[in-house]
């Protein structure tokens, strides 16, 4: 019986691989956070580093906006939160997401600490103060 031999390239392009996979377990700096039809994933996005960020993207089939208590203003290291965010009474609130893979980030880096915020699903733009589902997410920063 033949022994079939495997190019050493093969050796060496498996080995650079599995080295340069990441464990999605991990605290990053940057963390994307998929909005689907009932759920965020993941449900608690942990980031580190002063350079931090979240990106929400909407797989959903609704138009999504994104929520935080109006007291988190100070936790942002930005003094603006505009074009994406704005304080409106006793919340933050982004822009509409638009499903269909429409993305929004966060407009700065949070300071460290543990946030909560929602995610609002409406089915019309016409319906976003309306949600007919609220998602609980939260971000959870380290140093």
């Amino acid at each position: 019986m033949k022994r079939i031999q495997n190019p050493p390239w093969l050796l060496a392009f498996l080995l650079l691989f599995l080295g340069c996979a990441s464990n999605p377990s991990e605290v990053r700096s940057h963390r994307v956070v998929q909005i689907n039809n009932m759920k965020l994933a993941p449900e608690v996005a942990e980031v580190s580093g002063a350079d931090n960020s979240v990106v929400w993207t909407n797989w959903s089939n609704n138009v999504a906006s994104v929520h935080f208590p109006a007291s988190m203003k100070s936790a942002f290291t930005c003094d603006e939160l505009r074009p994406q965010f704005v304080l409106s009474g006793d919340r933050i609130e982004s822009v509409e997401v638009l499903g269909g893979n429409e993305s929004l980030a966060t407009p700065c880096p949070l300071k460290p600490g543990s946030y909560s915020y929602e995610v609002w699903l409406s089915g019309s733009r016409m319906q976003r103060e309306n949600p007919h589902l609220k998602i609980q997410g939260k971000i959870e920063v380290g140093e």
